[in-house]
């Protein structure tokens, strides 16, 4: 057998096999593609033009959680989830022709493993015309990145103190409710609230009871929020706001109401102070309902006129941008 034909041979049994490996420290003769790829960092696959996988490395196995099953014969394409399946045959069918050259990657699919886990990875594919077609699917496993992703936008976007939205994470999704209701037709409301006197309780009491202080009362909130309510944010300093899509007026209404009984009903005895202190809010509501509104932002300015509005009511009051 020549060197070239030595070198490009796929023996059956790649995965955890023994024989791969050269004894005598000989790597001047050339080594089989299938062990080779056991030296690999990377979870790499060598799959026939029709899918069939005809070698792995340990890291692919582990990668598709096929450790204890049989890897080699089966069918690579069976591991792709359904919407990723057309998109794979796509990629293929361009390397094979040389349209992105013989290489192409990395793009983002989704595996079910052997144990049907779902996982979320980075697939390259590169062409082996010759001596028999074949390609190499390396794969990066998303997981972990994913994951590390995932908590670094929720620490962006959430409040440190009171564990509600923050100003960012409010905008974002009241744009994202603002597109979705407008399109569809669907009233959205916006709540605005702010804790009547706040100034004076920090103040009197202190920054660390103020704190407490808007804990409580985002509980509060939380507590009495409808379950079809999209969110609750810490607007800024004693401000909160709630996104409420579906809810008209009047819906929005009673949830302010909601808001305000549960707020009444908070007791700070378990932090030492008195047992008649007690707080309020005043609330500004907005609704945008065909066509009212002509952006997003237009409909925050209304709920924020209208919680100033109740504010200059003598606090503890509800005032409506209508």
């Amino acid at each position: 057998m020549s060197t070239s034909q030595r070198k490009t041979n796929l023996q059956p049994l790649a995965l955890n096999d023994d024989s791969l490996w050269a004894e005598d420290g000989d790597i001047s003769a050339g080594i089989d593609l299938g062990g080779f790829i056991q030296y690999l960092a990377e979870a790499v696959l060598i799959v026939s033009p029709d899918g069939v996988i005809e070698c792995a490395n340990a890291k692919a196995a582990l990668l598709l959680n096929c450790v204890g099953q049989p890897l080699i014969g089966r069918k690579w394409p069976e591991f792709l989830v359904k919407r990723c399946q057309q998109q794979y045959d796509g990629l293929v069918k361009m390397v094979a022709k040389r349209i992105l050259s013989l290489q192409a990657g990395p793009t983002e699919m989704a595996l079910r493993c052997a144990d049907n886990a779902i996982k979320d990875i980075e697939l390259s594919v590169s062409f082996l015309p010759d001596p028999e077609p074949r390609l190499v699917l390396v794969m990066r496993d998303l997981t972990y990145y994913k994951a590390e992703c995932e908590q670094l936008r929720l620490q962006a976007s959430t409040d440190a103190l009171t564990g509600l939205a923050n100003r960012r994470g409010f905008d974002e999704q009241l744009q994202q409710q603002w597109q979705q209701c407008t399109d569809a037709r669907r009233p959205l409301s916006v709540v605005i609230i702010d804790i009547d006197f706040f100034k004076q309780f920090n103040d009197r009491y202190g920054h660390i009871q103020g704190d407490a202080c808007l804990r409580k009362v985002a509980g509060a909130i939380v507590q009495a929020m409808p379950v079809d309510a999209k969110m609750a944010a810490r607007y800024g300093g004693e401000e909160f706001a709630l996104i409420l899509p579906n809810h008209n007026e009047i819906k929005a209404l009673q949830v302010a109401r909601d808001v305000q009984q549960a707020v009444r009903q908070l007791q700070f005895t378990d932090a030492g102070l008195p047992a008649s202190l007690s707080v309020s809010v005043s609330q500004g509501v907005a609704t945008e309902i065909n066509g009212q509104y002509r952006t997003s932002m237009a409909l925050l300015c209304a709920a924020d006129t209208a919680l100033y509005r109740a504010k200059s009511d003598g606090r503890d009051c509800i005032n409506t941008s209508s």
